[in-house]
């Protein structure tokens, strides 16, 4: 009696684990299987943010509709609108100044030389005046003027020496004619600039003398 109810036990065993071992194959079957798209997306919870909104160096949109306002915070503003009054207007700046300043071409420039080179320059245009004549001359010296008591005429000029101060030549200027006696002349013996067109005075030629003269003169 014994022995039958063991056989019997021992039966109803094999097949209680005959059956665990095929509901355990058809679970891993089933487990096996990839879920679908459509699984996937039901099983991801509202709100999570999936796999490829997570991806590094992109940021979520918003969420469309609404009040435009989604579960991050709002991407930052670039840029502020300027303040009243901090506008500049363009047309208000100062523009330069279009007067341009007019500078003489000069020919000859004697202020760039020695006292020694001047004299010697101002000597050749005395002997051989062809040469410099019609041609712009910048020179500094002695302003000299002169005036006739009976006539009223007056007569300048300037003088350059050498380095000893002990010889001197002079060019006669032709001052404007309207300019006025003593007040558009420069002081008397003092040190001027001058710029002015080189003329000569061929009157006394006869007599061997030669007078040069400076017009259409400026100072400096």
């Amino acid at each position: 009696m014994k022995r039958q109810a063991i056989l019997f036990l021992a039966g109803m065993l094999l097949l209680a684990c005959s059956a665990c071992g095929k509901n355990e194959g058809s679970g891993q079957a089933e487990n096996l299987t990839p879920p679908t798209v459509s699984q996937q997306a039901e099983a991801t919870p509202e709100g999570t943010p999936s796999a490829e909104s997570e991806l590094p160096g992109e940021e979520p949109l918003p969420a469309e509709g609404g009040d435009g306002q989604g579960d991050g915070p709002a991407p930052p503003v670039v840029g502020f609108a300027p303040e009243e009054g901090e506008i500049e207007n363009p047309a208000a700046d100062p523009q330069p100044d279009s007067q341009e300043v007019t500078t003489v071409s000069v020919d000859v420039d004697l202020t760039t030389l020695s006292s020694t080179m001047v004299y010697a320059e101002v000597f050749n245009m005395m002997m051989s005046p062809d040469g410099y004549i019609g041609k712009t001359i910048r020179m500094t010296g002695i302003f000299t003027v002169y005036q006739d008591p009976e006539t009223k005429q007056v007569y300048c000029g300037v003088i350059v020496q050498d380095a000893t101060a002990c010889c001197a030549q002079g060019v006669d200027i032709a001052m404007p004619e309207n300019a006025l006696y003593p007040q558009d002349y420069p002081p008397a013996e003092s040190e001027v600039t001058v710029v002015g067109e080189l003329q000569a005075d061929r009157s006394m030629e006869e007599y061997g003398m030669i007078f040069l003269r400076l017009e259409n003169v400026t100072f400096e």
